[in-house]
């Protein structure tokens, strides 16, 4: 199994598992990131990962959902980036507006940055000044957790769990998900 024989540090093995999945990797990347150059770069950085990795790769568990995760993860961290540019939160809005985002589905923006600012805005106190430092005035935990006087972890839960409040408000629509995490993850 080429799984098996990547463990083992064989190259031969890691050659064929990269040219087994590497264009559904991009075409998976592509979709969420819209940009060829990043695409190939989330490609480019999971399969590093994976050779990093490969002496932990657990060979009885599914290689393609593990890769698949970590470049999920990737993708993710990219969006997180870009989001920090106003130029390109204009063009989310834009692209979720737009007639060629190809569903039948009317994204109507306003209402699901209503419903996300009502979720909010259900937030414990401190559980909301904490996420809006983070997300609206793009500090980081080392920088909130100083500035709140708690600890860093303390900074990381919260923002978790108002992450994790928003989406179950928001449901499990995926045009709702996926504009929520472009904006606010």
């Amino acid at each position: 199994m080429l799984v098996d024989k990547l463990v083992a540090n064989e190259v031969e093995a890691f050659d064929a598992l990269f040219h087994k999945y590497n264009e559904r990797l991009y075409r998976f990347a592509f979709s969420l990131l819209k940009n060829d150059e990043d695409a190939k770069e989330i490609v480019q950085e999971a399969f590093v990962r994976i050779w990093e990795n490969r002496t932990k790769i657990d060979s009885s568990k599914s290689f393609k959902s593990f890769l698949f995760k970590i470049s999920y993860n990737l993708i993710i961290s990219q969006l997180r980036v870009r989001l920090k540019d106003a130029e390109y939160r204009k063009f989310l809005v834009q692209f979720f507006e737009s007639e060629s985002f190809g569903l039948d589905v009317s994204i109507d923006y306003e209402t699901i940055r209503e419903k996300v600012n009502q979720a909010i805005d259900e937030l414990p106190a401190k559980r909301k000044q904490i996420f809006i430092l983070s997300r609206e005035a793009g500090l980081s935990n080392k920088e909130i957790a100083e500035k709140l006087n708690i600890s860093v972890k303390t900074v990381e839960n919260q923002i978790g769990l108002s992450i994790s409040h928003i989406r179950k408000r928001l449901g499990k629509g995926i045009i709702a998900t996926l504009l929520f995490i472009s904006i606010f993850l």
